[in-house]
């Protein structure tokens, strides 16, 4: 069960800016372990508000990178002082994400459809050396507090 929003009229408590990475394998069921992981560190800090959010987010990302590469993935939290969480998946693959047309009954390719839909802000940028001695991407997504029309 997802928490509830905080009640709009109440100001939402300052939170320090804090940072966490975690190293990814290329497994499946690592995906999970990220989650949960994810709402434990935002839990922790007092952001129960955006973890549904971070959770699919950070999922999504996290499955792309397993599915479309072969390599290790490492996923970044960021907190700013700006009250904005950004989530950074890198991958092994320097191939740019790209969105596809599905089938309204199809099982997979609404990924970067949720980024665009449930976060503020997304991207991806291409790194010459990333996790390994090989070209490589990160694929990002901000949120915030405010939450969005689609997710309301």
């Amino acid at each position: 069960m997802l928490p509830l929003p905080a009640p709009a009229h109440l100001p939402a408590p300052a939170v320090e800016p804090f940072e966490y990475t975690l190293h990814v394998p290329h497994d499946p069921r690592a995906v999970r372990v990220a989650r949960t992981t994810l709402r434990a560190a935002l839990t922790a800090h007092g952001l129960t508000e955006l973890v549904g959010r971070a959770e699919l987010l950070a999922g999504e990302m996290l499955t792309n990178a397993i599915v479309h590469t072969t390599g290790n993935a490492e996923l970044r939290l960021r907190w700013s002082e700006w009250a904005i969480l950004r989530m950074t998946v890198w991958d092994s693959c320097p191939t740019p994400p790209d969105a596809r047309t599905t089938h309204p009954y199809s099982d997979n390719g609404r990924g970067l459809h949720l980024l665009q839909t449930l976060s503020d802000r997304w991207n991806y940028f291409s790194l010459p050396r990333g996790l390994t001695t090989t070209e490589s991407k990160a694929v990002w997504c901000e949120i915030s507090r405010k939450v969005p029309a689609a997710w309301a």
